[in-house]
């Protein structure tokens, strides 16, 4: 998924989701090292892949994304709750995202 296509996708996820326009983007830009694991904990919150990246593969309860994968027919670009991004690479990658963070006081 593209950056351009993530902010069209994004109001009309949340207008779906019921918060209409009450949600802060944030960009993320990780930086892993050489075989490194992140762990996320996005349980209010989406992260949306916005660039493929070879020799990374992201995990959560919604879903994968690893193009190395061979033990899935989708990829998934949206990711909430627990998500681990892994470096399968012996080199730096860096995976890039949209944080959602939806704002629960829907009077703001």
């Amino acid at each position: 998924m593209t950056v351009n296509l993530a902010l069209e996708y994004i109001p009309r996820r949340m207008g779906e989701l019921g918060f209409g326009n009450n949600y802060v983007l944030r960009f993320r830009h990780l930086v892993l090292q050489a075989n490194e694991t992140l762990s996320l904990d996005a349980q209010n919150q989406f992260f949306i892949l916005v660039e493929e990246a070879d020799g990374i593969s992201v995990e959560s309860p919604g879903g994968m994304f690893d193009l190395s994968s061979t033990v899935t027919n989708e990829m998934q670009y949206e990711h909430q709750g627990k998500i681990t991004v892994r470096n399968q690479t012996v080199r730096i990658i860096h995976a890039r995202f949209i944080q959602v963070i939806p704002k629960h006081d829907k009077s703001n």
